[in-house]
Parts: structure tokens; sequence; C-alpha cells
């Protein structure tokens, strides 16, 4: 069978799977929003960790770091610092929303925020940011899907209907069976999508090692990049690009994606706090730093070698699949990347919409509206996110990469207001909601009017134009009542850590 025909079937009966669990998750008799919204906040360890590694994976990584690393070499590696930085933030941050969380029965970040801060416009903001992160995101998908297969059908699918046929797939599950059907098949694409990134590894070793097998892999991966001067394998002087202030604040820009509003709700969703620990170091420090760190620089700096002359950058993994493999690898890497991709889209199609649901319908239309009602909404708001994300992606035309880290610029803003939550008890709403909104300016002039001043990522300016807002306007605004701050604050303890009681008394 032609290779061709035997991927289109595969992806078709691979996606098939995915509406059917849709399909099995869905529920006619729904008693409470968060039995759809956050799957009945009782997800376990290995769904979970699998489920938000799935989620941090996407196009970004599969095809935009692959490409970057081929531009720029190991100063773009450099940026990777932001994995175990996610970890360790992950362990601080994760398991205090999570007794917030279930505390106060919150189904989204806004309603934490609202309640701890007080006032609407907190609210809003988190709405906004959550629309701001999430577009551009899903955005990333489906035209990561469109070069998926436009290159590996040997340009017989056109990259629009490749893009479409991916929203529609994650559009049918989610509207159907919500965040546990994205939960569920998150797992299942993390281990295809692990897979078929190993298998891309290791082709492009292969592939470099027996471009010349009588010097080795080692020299002939290095003869690659060896006439493109020190700019690959040193970082150039401050203000140019991939220097280490840019370096620096695009690594904690990155970070982002932990602060985001669905990670927020996919802590929400926990059964126990302890999945935390679990997933921030077996999976982001260990499996997640391998990925990054071994498998991305050997088809990013192995691409040298193989293909010196690419002009498009993000098609690089593309590429070394479709003239590398056989025909059985070549369908589970290119089901690993749509893997990436499906996971990622759902995810944030699931909470995205969910925020709009509870924080604007619910909030301001239908204080009253039945959990049915709310669930129309939310599955509604799936449909409106997808065609804002393809009326995005054809408009701002830039790397893959570039897309997700403005992205992940607007998610870094809500971590601040994170650790008013669980940490600071100093932060007020008046210093929230001025970082905030100088944040969100920050970001977007210096991504389409002044692109990263001075050599600096704009994800870096969002956060410091915010944390200088919010720590000077918080010192001389009301502070938060210290009734609420203990009612936060005082949920984390020792009982409450292990899992052994719940925040609200109940063993």
């Amino acid at each position: 069978m032609d290779t061709f025909w035997l991927l289109i079937i595969v992806t078709a009966l691979y996606w098939l799977g995915c509406a059917g669990i849709g399909v099995l998750s869905y529920k006619v008799d729904v008693k409470k929003p968060a039995d759809f919204f956050l799957a009945g906040r009782g997800l376990g360890p290995v769904v979970l960790s699998l489920a938000m590694m799935a989620t941090v994976f996407s196009a970004w990584f599969i095809l935009g770091h692959q490409g970057m690393t081929y531009l720029h070499g190991f100063p773009y590696i450099a940026h990777f610092a932001h994995i175990p930085l996610m970890g360790l933030i992950g362990v601080c941050i994760f398991g205090r929303q999570w007794a917030v969380g279930r505390r106060f029965e919150f189904v989204t970040p806004g309603e934490m925020f609202g309640a701890y801060y007080g006032g609407e416009l907190v609210r809003i903001l988190v709405v906004l940011i959550a629309c701001l992160y999430a577009v551009p995101y899903i955005a990333l998908q489906l035209r990561g899907a469109g070069y998926v297969f436009n290159i590996l059908s040997g340009d017989q699918i056109n990259p629009v209907t490749g893009g479409a046929v991916l929203g529609i797939v994650v559009i049918l599950y989610v509207f159907l069976g919500g965040l546990k059907a994205a939960a569920v098949t998150d797992t299942l694409q993390g281990v295809l999508l692990l897979i078929g990134a190993a298998l891309l590894a290791v082709t492009a070793v292969g592939v470099v090692a027996g471009l010349a097998p009588e010097q080795g892999f080692l020299y002939q991966w290095h003869a690659g990049f060896e006439g493109l001067g020190d700019k690959y394998i040193t970082l150039p002087d401050i203000g140019s690009a991939w220097s280490w202030p840019y370096i620096a604040s695009i690594a904690f820009a990155t970070f982002g994606i932990y602060a985001s509003p669905s990670f927020t709700m996919w802590s929400f969703s926990a059964s126990s706090p302890r999945i935390f620990k679990f997933q921030a170091l077996f999976i982001m420090v260990g499996i997640m730093g391998l990925m990054y760190y071994v498998f991305t620089a050997a088809v990013g700096i192995g691409g040298r070698s193989i293909l010196p002359a690419l002009e498009n950058t993000d098609a690089l993994s593309l590429e070394l699949i479709f003239r590398h493999m056989s025909p059985i690898p070549f369908v589970i890497t290119a089901l690993g990347i749509l893997a990436a991709m499906n996971s990622t889209a759902a995810a944030y199609l699931a909470n995205t919409s969910t925020i709009l649901a509870r924080d604007v319908y619910t909030r301001y239309v239908n204080p009253d509206a039945h959990p049915k009602k709310q669930i129309l909404i939310g599955r509604i708001g799936v449909l409106l996110l997808v065609c804002v994300a393809v009326l995005f992606s054809s408009v701002v035309l830039d790397y893959l990469v570039l897309l997700g880290t403005l992205a992940t610029s607007f998610g870094l803003l809500l971590f601040i207001p994170i650790l008013g939550v669980t940490y600071l008890p100093g932060i007020t709403r008046a210093g929230v909601n001025a970082g905030l909104i100088g944040g969100i300016i920050a970001v977007l002039l210096c991504y389409f009017v002044w692109r990263h001043p001075f050599g600096i990522h704009v994800g870096g300016w969002g956060w410091m134009v915010q944390t200088a807002l919010t720590f000077i306007v918080s010192l001389r605004s009301e502070k938060v009542p210290a009734d609420r701050v203990r009612a936060f604050h005082g949920l984390w303890d020792k009982d409450i850590a292990s899992g052994k009681v719940l925040p609200d008394g109940r063993g």
C-alpha cells in the first residue's frame, strides 16, 4: 500500500478513536458543572501527568523547536532551561491551587482570583488573558497540522484543509466529553508523541551517521555547523538575537504555560495534590528533559548535516520523515506529531470554553443557569474559539515558535496573582489589576509595534512592567482583608499536603 494512503487510513482510525472517547465520556445527566468542566475533580496520577505533558508538547515542540535549533544551534537549546524551572514552579503552585479549588469549589481561575482579591475587573482580565493565550496556541496547532498533511502527503493535501480537519476532530470530542475526554485522549496521545519523538531522533542520528560511516556520527554532526561561525555554538553579544538576556527572558516567558488558566484548571481537576510531585520530577524534569535536550538537539543540529539548505525550518522534522523513514515508522511518527497538536488544542479548547461559560455567561448573563445550560454555552465556546483561531492563523504568519512565545507571554502574567493567592498576602486587588493591564499592553506593544526591545523577549517586558506596577500599587492600596487571607493561606498544612485530610476538614 502507498505510504500516503496508509497514513490517511491510520490517521482516520486514530481520530475515530478520539471521537469515540468523546462519545463514551458524554453524560446526559450532569449534576455539577465540575463533572463536565473538571472531569469530576477525579483525575489520577497517570492520566493527569501524561495529559499535562501532552498539553505542554505541541506543534511548537515537535516542529518549531527542531526548526529553531536548526537555525540558531546551541544558543536556542540554552533556553530549554524553562523545563526544570517549570517542574520546580509546578511543585510550588499546583498543590496550593488544588487545595484552594477543592475547598471553595472553584471551577475557573477567574472564580479563584475574584473570590480572593474581590471586584469584577480581575475576573474580566483573566477572561481576556485566557483568550489571548489560547487563540495563538490553538492557531499554532492548526497551522502545524496543515504543515504535516501538506508535506507528508507530497503536497497532495492543502495546508488549510489539514488544519481544518484537525479542528473538526478536536471540536467533536471536546464538545461531547469536556475535560474528561480531553484528559483521556491526551494521556494516550502523550505516549504516542513520546514514541514519535524518539523515532524521529533515532532517524536523524542514523542518517547523520550514514553520511560518513568511516568518520563517525559526532564528526559528521559537528561538520554540519562548522562553517556557520561561532554564533551557532556560543552566545552572541547583548543586543543580538539569542544573547543571554533574550534567552533568559524567553525561558521565563515559556514558564507562562504553567501559570496559564488551563493549568490552573488542570490543578483543580486532580484527585490528590501528591500527583504534582510525580508530574514535576518524573514527567517534567525526567522525560521532558530528555526530549528537549537530547531529541531536539539530535534532530535540529543533525538536520544541518542532512538538509543544509532547508528554507522552511518549521518543516525540518517533516522533511526527515518524508525522505528517510520507511512506511511503518513514517506513520507512527506522523501520528505522534499529530497527537502533539491534538492534545494541546483539546486542552486549551476545553479549559478556555469553560472560562467563557462560567466567567462570562454564568457570571454576567444568567447567574442561575442550570449546569446543563452552562455546559451548552461551553460547547458553543469551543466552536467560537476554533473559528477565531483559524482567522488568527491566517492573519499572523509567523514562525511557530514566535506564536507560542506570544501566547505564553500572556500566560506568565497570571503568575504573580497566583503567588498572591498562595504565598504573598501583601499583593492587593488594585496592584493585581494595574499589573495585569500594564502587562497586557506591554506584551502587545513589544510584539506588534516594537518587537523585543533591547534584545529582551516580549514576555520579559510584559512581566517586568507587570511586576513593577503590581508591587508599587500594592504598597499604596487597600490590603486583602485579613480573614480572607487566613481562609486561603491557612489551607496548606502537612495533613493537606499528604492528602490525608481535605482542606474543608473531611478525611
